[in-house]
């Protein structure tokens, strides 16, 4: 469901093993990269990834992924055999700003109509393109994290050696 301030997304999936073990060792890569961007709220129940970031993050950790998404969640499940990843964002803290902002070319209307309405348009502008830049970052993060976690997991071969004769 999207909404002005969230995204979600669900696919169908292809994985190699269980999805138990699959979302075992995808929340393990995940859990690495949360604690890299200073989010340390994050909850895994089952096949469930909670995770909420602090609400002031400072920037000295770059421009992280993480930095746009206030909180999310990524569940996989399993319906007749076919396995799928969920995902939902939201942008609050970024949505409270932006409306905060607003504020501002409300007061100088009267004075300066045409610069009050320029900085309204960008401040909009701003939030947009934060939401869809964000949006596109995490979906793609997501599925570069799928192919790394189908790379590394995966069950032991045993092959049967032939006596050399």
């Amino acid at each position: 469901m999207k909404t002005i301030n969230t995204h979600g997304r669900k696919d169908q999936i292809l994985i190699n093993v269980k999805y138990d073990d699959f979302a075992a060792r995808f929340f393990e890569i995940i859990s690495k990269r949360l604690y890299k961007s200073y989010i340390f709220k994050s909850e895994i129940d089952g096949n469930k990834l909670k995770f909420k970031g602090s609400i002031f993050r400072f920037v000295w950790n770059g421009w992280d992924l993480f930095n746009a998404i206030t909180q999310g969640q990524i569940e996989f499940t399993q319906i007749d055999d076919k396995s799928f990843i969920e995902h939902k964002i939201n942008f609050n803290e970024a949505l409270v700003i932006a409306l905060l902002y607003t504020i501002i070319p409300l007061f100088t209307l009267r004075y300066e109509p045409l610069l009050s309405l320029i900085v309204f348009l960008l401040i909009w502008i701003l939030y947009a393109v934060n939401y869809f830049v964000a949006v596109f970052r995490f979906n793609s993060y997501i599925s570069e994290t799928l192919i790394e976690t189908n790379q590394t997991v995966g069950y032991e071969l045993q092959v049967e050696q032939e006596p050399f004769n």
